[in-house]
């Protein structure tokens, strides 16, 4: 399967000035091709799929394939911006491949990262019943090997070297839309706010390097 999708979420949280941008993870590179599309800016993505880099060569200006858990970036230079969206949970390591990330950041760069929220209330519910199931796709996709909630998602930065600028919890309160427009979006964002952790189904960080 070759993963061709476009986080909003992160997509709104890349820098406006960033010129290079290191996308790990980058599927078949729709991704980085709406970065490219919205900024002036060199994408270069990495991806263990040789089917996938196929696809991301024909938007990206270079394509790396790699197992991710053993990955040095040192040869790829320096970057702006890098990008780990949804890709951390499937490594058996992910704080040493940050750690070797960090160093590949530009004085002032940006690191965003996206990890899914093994406590989203959907899936709460599914524990609560006594129900652990992997799936394919989702919260508990069984290509999974680690799993995050609101404070896991921050210690995982943290302990690599980085400094959180932002932490914010991307989802919505249940039934909210039903609301009206208006107030649904008003409900959605004190949910998420007060009870980031049960409420967002995904967490979305935008990190520098720490002094």
């Amino acid at each position: 399967m070759i993963y061709e999708s476009v986080n909003p979420a992160v997509l709104r949280r890349i820098p406006a000035g960033t010129r290079t941008l290191l996308d790990v993870g980058c599927g078949g590179g729709v991704f980085g091709a709406a970065v490219k599309a919205a900024l002036p800016c060199t994408v270069v993505g990495v991806t263990y799929s040789e089917a996938e880099a196929g696809h991301a060569r024909q938007g990206l200006d270079r394509v790396v394939v790699a197992d991710l858990n053993d990955f040095d970036p040192t040869p790829l230079g320096e970057f702006d911006c890098i990008v780990c969206s949804h890709v951390l949970e499937h490594l058996h390591a992910p704080q040493q491949v940050l750690l070797r990330l960090r160093e590949r950041l530009k004085p002032g760069g940006r690191l965003v990262v996206a990890l899914p929220n093994v406590l989203f209330w959907k899936q709460r519910l599914q524990f609560l019943a006594g129900r652990f199931r992997y799936t394919e796709g989702g919260l508990m996709d069984r290509t999974h090997v680690r799993f995050f909630d609101w404070q896991g998602a921050d210690e995982l930065v943290r302990d690599a070297g980085f400094a959180v600028i932002t932490r914010q919890a991307d989802g919505g309160f249940p039934l909210s839309r039903r609301l009206g427009a208006r107030l649904s979006a008003a409900v959605d964002r004190w949910a998420l706010r007060r009870f980031p952790g049960l409420f967002g189904f995904q967490f979305v960080l935008c990190c520098e390097a720490a002094p």
